[in-house]
């Protein structure tokens, strides 16, 4: 459910464990969008001197345990969009809901990706978030294989790969 949905990780997740999930932000930067893959600039729409904003973060249950690993590239856009993608405090799913803001995810591919150097492979999908035709995110999910197990990840097309360096 959660690599074929087309909705809220985040909901689904709390569904899934029953609680609020949090957010716990590691790392967020501005990268110049001439570093990112080409398909990634197709997708986002961005002209080479661009800059994008990188954020890597995890998303917690209610008990701390982590149930993804996130990277979401948002391209230069409005103040209200940057304050949600760069909010430390909600995930970027609720943080979507809480501002009322009209949007569909566009599923890219599933797939397997790491979730740590020292574990095995995990179910991971990548997809765009849209309002209208003006792409807001690019967003790359990797579960943790101790709450969505491999063997459950369903069917795959092209592997998840890392889209910033």
């Amino acid at each position: 459910m959660l690599l074929a949905s087309d909705g809220s990780t985040t909901l689904l997740l709390e569904a899934l464990t029953g609680g609020p999930i949090s957010v716990h932000l590691q790392s967020l930067t501005d990268q110049p969008a001439a570093g990112m893959p080409g398909d990634v600039r197709a997708l986002l729409q961005l002209t080479s001197d661009a800059t994008v904003t990188i954020r890597r973060s995890l998303l917690h249950d209610h008990h701390d345990t982590p149930l993804s690993r996130n990277e979401v590239i948002t391209p230069p856009s409005t103040p209200l969009m940057q304050r949600i993608a760069t909010d430390p405090a909600r995930p970027l799913g609720l943080n979507l809901i809480a501002h009322d803001i009209d949007h569909s995810r566009h599923l890219r591919c599933t797939g397997l990706a790491r979730w740590s150097a020292n574990q095995r492979e995990t179910a991971s999908k990548a997809y765009l978030i849209r309002a209208a035709a003006i792409p807001l995110m690019l967003v790359w999910e990797t579960f943790n294989p101790a709450v969505v197990p491999r063997g459950h990840h369903g069917p795959t097309s092209d592997p998840a790969t890392r889209f910033a360096s």
